[in-house]
């Protein structure tokens, strides 16, 4: 019998929504075979992380700094009792502020399967971003999808300390890099991008500022705080502790609420050790609340202040919360106590130098910059979802409560739970470190004169919004998205509440370990390849 013909016809992967040309027959005693070598075209998938998603190292030396996934080195480096903020700080930013070049991203990472190594997954924080990257790189796309798309998947750490314009240019570089790889093998032309949290920012960036735009066929944005969360303002202000926490909280939680307990020892509970960390970082800047952030009421002031004499503000009045609220220097609703920046006790408020001030402000121009450069861009094809329904500060509310004479001996009880400032008669603020002893009840002492004076105590309330424990649903879901498949929010944004997730899961860092949110990014993954066939096609 004689052997089997092969006539090959080369096809690109558009040619099969048309009639195959140049097939060919033969006779039974002749047989030949039209094999179809169809031509796939690649699309990487780009995993942008969060603030605090990326691990890194010193940039001199390569000492490493930041690794989420070895819990003694976090835990030693940054939440012992003898670590405090300054230690924190020098090793993310240095003895001085933000300077570029400080930090790098740091690679290696031993947890990560080999596959994913050359693709820059040991660059995130594995016990968060793990499960969506093997979802993703393990998961059997629809036939119509395989047939005509390789879908590789990579992730992007980057300098979450900077601001989020050069991680944004980063991205850029990273996207061409990925693209010049993939395109050595087959075509490849365009990449998709999943975000999560400041990760939005950083794409956001790449695409508007840096002219990734067309480089991306769509991007997936994951409870992305898109204009900003008063969450920012009230960690820098009061520290990460909770402002409610009670025994039932941890009855009801308490998986949740160990581990929140390790984020304050590592990031700081108390205002003085996260302002000195997050004033000399532009990024952590860029996330607090912009010209266009909107309450979930739809309100532009996010901040209502009760005066010592009942008197109130609403702020921003003016739409800038730059000079009404991050720039004020002595009222009480300032962002930055100005004593906290670059001292670590008590004796070098005294010393503090109008440089530490300096720095500071220069920061956070940076990040005002950026995000008027940034506005409301969004890609053109982009998809959102957020977590809601947990207490989330969509707006902060600071009041005070006055105590007099014998009263005071109360406020060793107080201090450490909601109060964050403490004023006297004068309107001069009272140094608990020196003044007090209020960190220290058995040394705890009052100055006669306080015996008849009165002093205000200056308080944030409890969260009362809506969102996933840090962004609120406004923010979460702010930007222009296209129709969703799964439309159970607004503007066809996806919402992830306690019919999908528990309250644990769901939180702002953990949400992307959800069978939910990997269900979502792979519906967007496979909506945007389907549209971009019919674009193509016209199929």
């Amino acid at each position: 019998m004689p052997a089997e013909r092969i006539h090959r016809i080369d096809i690109g992967w558009q040619d099969l929504f048309k009639p195959i040309l140049g097939l060919k027959t033969a006779p039974e005693n002749d047989p030949l075979i039209n094999q179809i070598a169809i031509r796939k075209e690649t699309l990487p998938i780009i995993l942008v992380p969060g603030i605090m998603g990326s691990r890194l190292k010193r940039a001199s030396g390569g000492d490493k700094t930041w690794d989420p996934d070895a819990n003694w080195f976090m835990l030693s480096r940054f939440g012992l009792p003898h670590v405090d903020a300054k230690d924190r700080k020098n090793m993310l930013v240095g003895e001085s502020s933000h300077r570029t070049g400080h930090l790098s991203v740091d690679p290696d990472n031993a947890e990560v399967p080999e596959p994913g190594r050359d693709r820059g997954w040991g660059t995130v924080a594995w016990q968060h971003y793990g499960s969506l990257l093997g979802a993703l790189a393990g998961h059997e796309w629809p036939a119509t999808l395989d047939v005509c798309f390789d879908l590789p998947v990579y992730a992007f750490g980057y300098n979450w300390t900077d601001s989020s314009h050069a991680s944004g240019r980063a991205l850029a570089d990273y996207i061409d890099r990925v693209i010049d790889e993939q395109g050595r093998i087959q075509p490849c032309r365009q990449v998709i991008l999943v975000t999560h949290s400041m990760g939005g920012l950083v794409a956001r960036s790449a695409c508007k500022l840096h002219g990734a735009e067309s480089k991306v066929l769509g991007v997936l944005h994951g409870a992305q705080p898109a204009f900003g969360a008063p969450a920012a303002y009230q960690r820098i202000k009061h520290g990460f502790r909770e402002l409610d926490g009670s025994l039932w909280d941890w009855l009801c939680h308490p998986i949740r609420k160990i581990s929140d307990t390790l984020t304050e020892r590592v990031l700081g509970d108390e205002g003085p050790e996260v302002t000195l960390l997050m004033a000399h970082m532009p990024g952590g800047l860029e996330l607090l609340p912009t010209r266009a952030y909107r309450t979930n009421e739809g309100r532009a002031e996010w901040l209502h202040y009760r005066g010592r004499h009942g008197h109130s503000l609403d702020l921003p009045r003016r739409g800038d919360p730059y000079d009404e609220i991050y720039c004020a220097k002595e009222a009480p609703f300032r962002l930055i106590d100005p004593r906290w920046l670059g001292a670590t006790s008590a004796g070098e408020y005294d010393q503090m130098k109008a440089g530490q001030w300096g720095d500071y402000i220069e920061n956070l121009k940076v990040a005002k910059q950026f995000h008027v450069s940034l506005g409301h861009y969004s890609h053109p094809e982009t998809y959102q979802f957020y977590g809601t329904a947990l207490e989330t500060p969509d707006r902060i509310e600071i009041g005070c409560q006055k105590f007099s004479g014998r009263q005071l001996f109360d406020l060793q009880y107080l201090e450490g739970k909601h109060f964050f400032e403490f004023r006297d008669a004068h309107n001069q603020v009272i140094d608990t470190d020196r003044d007090m002893y209020l960190d220290d009840p058995a040394a705890f002492e009052i100055p006669n004169r306080w015996h008849t004076e009165s002093i205000w105590a200056y308080a944030v309330s409890p969260p009362t919004g809506s969102g996933d424990g840090t962004v609120p649903d406004a923010s979460g879901r702010a930007l222009a998205a296209r129709p969703s498949f799964y439309d159970k929010g607004p503007n066809g944004t996806v919402s992830i509440d306690a019919d999908d997730e528990n309250d644990h899961a769901r939180t702002h860092d953990r949400i992307f370990n959800t069978a939910t949110a990997r269900h979502i990014t792979i519906k967007v993954i496979e909506n945007l390849c389907k549209a971009k066939i019919r674009r193509e096609t016209g199929a």
